[in-house]
């Protein structure tokens, strides 16, 4: 049973003659070109079409703009409200209509591998499947997962370098003297032997640590009795980590089952972890992200989820739900009615608050890995519109970095609507040292532009400065005519207190005080942040090098190659400078009378 109702003007008043059932359905609005923008569920149909009727103050963004695009409506009518969930769930699957809220499911999870099809296996952390390998996880606790790696190879010396460096090693190498490794590169180390320590890190990571507690402890024993307290007291450590690590992953909370829920948001994006525990263990954990064009509150987002996670999971006869936050009345209503499967709500308390941190932590991890930039699309069309320009394809962000004017670097970033173009950055090295930052910008600019001049590259609509009116108006000065008449040239700055929330955005000879929640404010600022992050970097590794090169200057026969390979070998300039004679010696490269140079250099 479907029938279609018109709007007739944009105050959205219904045909009259259309008659809404007051029964539980599935409905799906159109725009005048017949495109469905939206699809909903509700128990009384009758009463939820007419709500959108109603203009209502402090409604969001998102719902004042799907009303105003609504022309026509279709209802499907079902049996019971489970049954429109069901429905709602596979069309808005099949058909994702622009203004529902679609989730993206991040299936890429940290793992420990083993790789154990090479003759000395190694140990690594990877998001990536590899059939080569042994592998252990997911773990939800990233924290977790690192401490059990460093542990395995403090206990059983298992390599983490990568092949082509295990195959061209002469020397071992730095994580044999901080006996983490037991160098099977330069045959220090049987196969055998290292086939039993990796087998005891299978174990290790398997659970069955009893066998490793038991051999620890022995050796231990034969320590003390031997008077070698200094011995035992490491093993004795060791066996202690064992059992701390043991606490931290078995997460003793008094549920068998559970499945935990946090939401969580920074600035751009957002993110929904599900944090799955299986007879008291964590198993597993997914991360979510919401495609969001405007404004939605969390309690919508999370009852959403909820509703459509419950669908996916019918074919169990019971989840144990524990999630932070508030969810929807209807959500509440929903959940406490389903008898299959049935759900069983529980509340945060002490008990199981480490659950939530846990859960809150992987979903921050994941939203510092993962960037979702749909909305840039809606922040540059919002700032076209306030330039008076008719679109934005590219903003370009230009910033300067430098330490009392030398070494002055000066970058330039790249932002479309696909997020930050990477391959499009840009580092220029002003030659000339100087204090002047005004000038630095606007010799960097004035390259840029020729330069996409010369390649036949399209110039950006819009480029952004890092500072005030001051840097503003003399880049404006400096730059051809002609480049102003087809870019519009803007500023942002930091305001009272020199917080983000209080920029201020100059344009021509006028000044606005933004919005942190605002469209344009959330671009200005990512394009601020990002060319100031990128030349700060390249800055520092110019200033490094500079450092590093004068320190050793001057040491006959000690090229770059070797310079180099020093400080990664030892981490460092002041390593070296405090490294033995003996220790230079083991470095790639250095034999004893260019270890004796560089002693006799930092003597002087």
């Amino acid at each position: 049973m479907e029938k279609r109702a018109h709007f007739t003007n944009k105050k959205l008043i219904f045909d009259k003659n259309i008659d809404f059932p007051e029964s539980s359905g599935v409905y799906k609005f159109y725009n005048s070109k017949h495109e469905i923008i939206y699809i909903g569920k509700a128990k009384n149909i009758k009463n939820r079409v007419k709500s959108y009727l109603k203009a209502r103050k402090g409604e969001g963004k998102r719902i004042v703009k799907l009303k105003s695009t609504i022309k026509y409506v279709e209802i499907i009518i079902t049996k019971t409200e489970s049954d429109a969930l069901i429905l709602e769930q596979g069309l808005i699957s099949k058909l994702r209509p622009p203004f529902n809220i679609q989730f993206r499911d991040d299936k890429s999870y940290p793992a420990i591998h083993l790789s154990t099809s090479k003759e000395f296996p190694a140990i690594y952390i990877s998001r990536q499947k590899d059939s080569s390998s042994k592998v252990f996880g997911p773990y939800a606790n990233v924290g977790a997962m690192r401490l059990n790696v460093s542990l395995i190879r403090s206990l059983f010396k298992i390599r983490n370098c990568k092949d082509i460096n295990f195959k061209n090693r002469s020397r071992p190498c730095i994580e044999y003297q901080m006996n983490r490794c037991s160098a099977p590169c330069v045959g220090n180390i049987s196969k055998k032997n290292y086939a039993q320590d990796v087998k005891n890190a299978i174990n290790f990571l398997s659970g069955d640590t009893k066998k490793t507690i038991m051999d620890l402890n022995k050796k231990m024993d034969i320590y003390s009795e031997k008077k070698d307290y200094e011995r035992a007291a490491i093993y004795r450590d060791k066996v202690k980590s064992i059992r701390d690590t043991q606490k931290k992953q078995n997460v003793l909370t008094g549920f068998e089952n559970l499945d935990i829920f946090v939401l969580k948001r920074n600035k751009f994006n957002c993110c929904l972890s599900v944090l799955k525990i299986e007879e008291g263990w964590i198993t597993s954990s997914q991360n979510f992200y919401p495609d969001l064009k405007d404004n939605i509150s969390d309690k919508e987002l999370l009852s959403v989820f909820l509703e459509g996670y419950v669908i996916e999971n019918k074919d169990r006869k019971e989840i144990n739900i524990l999630f932070q936050g508030p969810i929807l009345e209807e959500t509440k209503e929903f959940l406490a009615k389903l008898r299959s499967p049935k759900i069983i709500v529980h509340k945060e308390d002490k008990l199981n608050d480490n659950l939530i941190d846990i859960c809150s932590s992987q979903a921050e991890d994941a939203l510092s890995r993962n960037r979702n930039y749909s909305w840039i699309s809606t922040s540059l069309e919002s700032l076209a519109k306030f330039l008076k320009i008719d679109a934005i394809n590219k903003v370009e962000g230009f910033d300067i970095s430098h330490t009392s004017g030398r070494n002055v670097s000066a970058s330039c970033i790249c932002v479309t609507k696909e997020g930050p173009v990477k391959k499009n950055y840009r580092i220029m090295n002003i030659k000339k040292d100087s204090n002047n930052d005004y000038l630095a910008l606007s010799e960097a600019i004035k390259r840029r532009c020729k330069n996409l001049i010369k390649n036949e590259l399209p110039l950006p609509e819009v480029i952004l400065l890092d500072g005030g009116k001051g840097q503003l108006n003399t880049v404006k000065q400096s730059l051809d005519r002609h480049f102003l008449n087809k870019i519009k040239l803007i500023s942002i700055s930091k305001g009272p207190n020199r917080k983000e929330k209080y920029d201020v955005l100059h344009y021509g000879n006028y000044s606005y005080e933004l919005t942190n929640s605002d469209d344009i404010s959330k671009l200005l600022q990512l394009v601020r942040n990002e060319s100031h992050r990128f030349a700060i970097n390249h800055h520092r590794k110019r200033r490094s090098k500079e450092l590093f090169s004068s320190s050793l200057e001057n040491i006959d026969r000690l090229g770059p190659k070797l310079k180099s390979s020093l400080i990664r070998y030892f981490g460092g300039i002041d390593k070296v400078r405090e490294a033995t004679l003996d220790e230079l010696k083991s470095a790639p490269g250095i034999g004893e009378s260019m270890a004796k140079k560089i002693r006799s250099h930092f003597k002087v």
